[in-house]
């Protein structure tokens, strides 16, 4: 199986395990040459969804709603669960930009 074959049905495998727990993720996966990276942000706290799969739209008026409780409960999760998956993201990124400059300079590795 090509590389960005094998990392496509492997992130569709992730989100499956990402409904089943219904929980959201920010991931990035590799493989030799490629990479693959996908947010998942529609669990059922959230009032985030996917729109023709290239599009985050949100669900935050009242009338998505059955109380204004839920409406705010929705709307605050999410707003967590964007900081959180952001700040995560931040940090993973400076510890890999880091170590990839590291091993590069080390090396003389180049990137097209």
């Amino acid at each position: 199986m090509k590389n960005e074959v094998k990392l496509k049905v492997a992130a569709e495998e992730i989100k499956e395990i990402l409904r089943k727990h219904d929980i959201a993720g920010a991931i990035t996966l590799h493989a030799p040459g490629h990479g693959e990276y996908f947010v998942h942000l529609n669990p059922s706290y959230s009032c985030a969804y996917m729109h023709e799969d290239d599009q985050i739209r949100f669900h935050s008026k009242i009338e998505n709603y059955h109380d204004k409780e839920t409406q705010i409960e929705h709307q605050t999760n999410t707003a967590n669960m964007l900081h959180i998956l952001t700040q995560v993201t931040a940090i993973n990124f400076t510890i890999l930009e880091q170590l990839s400059e590291t091993l590069d300079d080390e090396i003389g590795a180049y990137h097209e």
